[in-house]
């Protein structure tokens, strides 16, 4: 009979384990493009932790690490994640050109993610749960990609989304 491990048993020497993620990131970087739900922004927190993310960047998002919806579902992955906020469109132009940009949306050029040739490192962008990406990002992008909806609806939440992509990235790397 198996038995559930807690995360004592699972991490027994956490400084050791921090110093290991610290040294072992995925060349993934994961860039919220006006992202506006807390708990959303927490739940990329969580899923870029739980991949060793190199990075999540925001631009245009009201991020606040105190807000207590983000800190319920970050838990505590603020500490370990590294992530940087994009002051303005003069920032985003700068980093999109020291970065390879996908963007994660259904557009009129967009192919299924798990069809898709991509070369790492790069930068997965995800967008407002409203609007999507931007106009602005999709055009600094070097492609966009989509994940099969089969159902009525056209989207999947963005951490949901996010999460899917993400680990259909890893799937290939590993």
């Amino acid at each position: 009979m198996s038995k559930q491990l807690s995360f004592d048993d699972a991490r027994p020497n956490k400084a050791a384990r921090l110093a290991e993620i610290k040294q072992n990131r995925t060349p993934i970087r994961l860039l919220l493009d006006s992202v506006y739900d807390q708990r959303n922004i927490g739940g990329l927190f969580r899923t870029a932790d739980a991949s060793r993310l190199a990075e999540i960047v925001l631009y245009n998002c009201p991020f606040d690490s105190k807000n207590r919806k983000f800190k319920k579902t970050a838990r505590s992955t603020f500490q370990y994640v590294p992530h940087r906020i994009l002051a303005d469109e003069n920032d985003l132009h700068i980093y999109a050109q020291e970065h390879q940009i996908v963007c994660l949306e259904y557009t009129s050029k967009s192919t299924i993610l798990s069809e898709t040739s991509l070369s790492l490192p790069l930068t997965l962008v995800l967008g407002n749960e409203q609007r999507g990406v931007s106009q602005t990002l999709l055009d600094l992008s070097a492609q966009s990609v989509h994940l099969p909806m089969m159902g009525m609806q056209s989207s999947l939440n963005v951490c949901t989304a996010g999460s899917i992509a993400i680990y259909e990235l890893l799937r290939r790397i590993s």
